[in-house]
């Protein structure tokens, strides 16, 4: 289609075109005519006929709409950087460390569970429409959070944000990819990118500020301005400019095309996985009934799933064909890596600077910055450079090569090391990371087809939420029980069990001046071992660099 607009085009700028009446001579003219001219990539972003033979918005329309995801970019990078900033401030207030893997694996767990779903909502009703409603859900979580009174409570606050986050960040990329034309979305994917950025990199300045200055409850209660805002952009400034697959279907037909089966095996089939790697050692044994029978559920659960998704097929939830193409996988591998990575280095960085060294909310922020700001001009670099070089994997490469020295590099921390030290390590990481974070997002969006593109951003974020969520989880096993034994090594005296039950701000005041030392040691060694996870994902980001394909964004897929 977008070779017939395109010699449309052609045909209609040159008065000197003849019109053969053989169709052969009228085929060789077309060729010849196209060789001579601009080829389709170097047309202008506003052109309302790409490639792709797509009609985008053009003027003021495409703007508004793309300050209304940039607006929702920031939020979104917001809340997901201010919770590690709060974690200390969380476990003081609620008393309960055990909790502190819930505070952000609940979220990334409805976030996961969803966002496959979303996935085929956004193919078959309005993206508009679902997009909104996605954000308003996101904002009643944040509601919930911040009224908590009870841990239970917040974590219950964090799963309904989840859920409404799955449709922000499906549909962001969604709405997105019905603005530009496929040759122009890395520079925008890098622009939106930064937006979220900014929000990650002013999440610890912010969050550390409302919390010596407010309270923990003002780093969520932020959300609900900012989320009204969005809102009113969101539905002033986009609409919907595409038939969908499912655009003419009534809505009994599109409720019957939804695999609500599929989303009843895949919800359960999560939350028993992550209920036995946060319980698993810790709470029960290994071998206990209950851990294994809900490793037993997950996998009968997952193995139904797998099955409908199979019946289905173009109707399932996770279009087997889509699942099983090459470039997906290798997105999702890369993006899950790379993303669960940095979570779990902010997580425990975030601990060390609080919890050991004892700085406050704010200041704990403030030595996160340099981690940030080097994700912000690594994806900066990485999407400019794609948009020049035409092609993503040198940048993917870049990162598996670089991320894995940064990465290891944090694990030489020790109690006596300086902040500058440590703040320059955190750039390189950020740095490193940031070059390839955004090139999984520009492969899908130039390998797959427009009407895939719904299922096949939410596949590749359903990948990296689960990803991020069970990581945290296994982070915090493994810092659990890390932290006991090397308390107990370092100071015997000292009930390590009590310790798993105060806020990690309140150390100084129960062990006291004598044991500090010996029991911050301990802390430091369960931090530095527990970043030992990190280095492992960045390592196995090679699986997804290696096996990605290579295509150009500057040239047209077939």
């Amino acid at each position: 289609m977008g070779e017939a607009v395109a010699s449309v085009d052609e045909g209609t700028s040159c008065s000197t075109d003849v019109i053969h009446p053989n169709p052969a001579m009228s085929r060789q003219g077309s060729e010849t005519n196209k060789t001579a001219k601009k080829p389709p990539e170097q047309l202008d972003i506003q052109d309302p006929q790409p490639e792709d033979g797509i009609v985008y918005p053009t003027g003021i329309k495409v703007w508004m709409a793309f300050v209304s995801l940039c607006t929702v970019s920031l939020l979104f990078g917001l809340d997901l950087a201010i919770v590690a900033a709060t974690i200390p401030s969380l476990t003081n207030y609620f008393k309960s460390v055990e909790d502190i893997g819930w505070y952000s694996s609940v979220y990334s767990l409805m976030t996961a569970s969803f966002t496959i779903s979303y996935g085929k909502l956004y193919s078959l009703m309005s993206t508009k429409k679902v997009y909104i409603v996605s954000i308003f859900i996101f904002e009643l979580g944040s509601l919930l959070c911040t009224v908590a009174t009870t841990s239970p409570l917040f974590i219950f606050g964090r799963a309904i944000a989840g859920i409404g986050a799955a449709g922000i960040g499906s549909g962001t990329y969604v709405i997105l990819s019905r603005l530009f034309p496929r040759h122009k979305r890395p520079k925008w994917i890098t622009v939106m990118g930064f937006a979220q950025m900014v929000g990650i990199v002013s999440a610890p300045l912010i969050g550390g500020a409302l919390i010596d200055w407010v309270g923990w409850r003002g780093c969520f209660g932020i959300n609900l301005p900012l989320g009204v805002a969005a809102i009113v952009l969101v539905a002033c400034g986009y609409h919907d400019a595409i038939s969908l697959s499912g655009g003419e279907l009534s809505w009994t037909s599109k409720l019957k095309q939804f695999d609500w089966l599929g989303t009843f095996f895949m919800v359960p089939a999560i939350v028993c996985l992550l209920l036995a790697l946060q319980w698993g050692g810790i709470k029960f044994g290994w071998g206990d009934a209950r851990i294994i029978v809900l490793f037993v559920l997950f996998a009968g659960l997952i193995v139904a799933f797998g099955y409908r998704q199979y019946q289905l097929q173009e109707n399932a939830t996770l279009p087997p064909r889509i699942m099983m193409t090459k470039s997906v996988l290798a997105a999702c591998w890369f993006s899950c890596c790379t993303n669960a990575s940095l979570t779990v280095t902010e997580y425990y960085m975030s601990i060390y600077f609080q919890g050991v060294k004892g700085y406050t909310a704010t200041q704990s922020g403030l030595h996160m910055t340099p981690l940030l700001i080097g994700i912000t001009i690594g994806s900066l670099c990485g999407g400019l450079g794609v948009t020049w070089l035409g092609y993503y994997n040198p940048f993917m490469i870049a990162t598996t090569v670089l991320a894995p020295v940064a990465s290891g590099l944090l694990t030489t921390t020790n109690l006596d090391d300086s902040v500058a030290k440590l703040m320059c390590l955190l750039g390189f990481l950020g740095l490193a990371t940031g070059i390839g974070l955004q090139a999984p997002l520009m492969a899908l969006q130039t390998t797959m087809k427009q009407d895939d593109l719904p299922i096949g951003m939410a596949t590749a974020a359903f990948g990296n939420t689960l990803a991020n969520a069970i990581w945290i989880v296994v982070s915090a096993a493994l810092f659990t029980n890390r932290l006991v034994d090397e308390i107990s090594i370092h100071s015997p005296t000292v009930n390590a069990t009590q310790l798993e039950n105060v806020g990690l701000s309140d150390i100084r005041a129960i062990v006291g001046s004598a044991r500090l030392q010996d029991v911050l040691l301990g802390y430091n060694t369960a931090v530095i071992q527990t970043l030992y996870l990190p280095v492992g994902l960045t390592v196995a980001t090679i699986v997804g660099s290696a096996f990605m394909e290579w295509h150009s964004v500057k040239k047209k897929q077939s």
